[in-house]
């Protein structure tokens, strides 16, 4: 199983993609809002 979110820019240009590859019976509850999460709070420090 592949999660994946796009990070962004300052302009809200997506610069690239952060994800997690795990094992086929993935606990989706769990992950997506970790992803999530995380791609935010990078593309916050890419806005400066």
């Amino acid at each position: 199983s592949t999660i994946v979110a796009p990070y962004r820019d300052g302009a809200g240009q997506i610069v690239g993609v952060l994800g997690v590859i795990g094992p086929t019976r993935l606990n989706y509850a769990r992950i997506i809002p970790m992803v999530d999460y995380t791609a935010k709070v990078v593309s916050r420090l890419l806005s400066g």
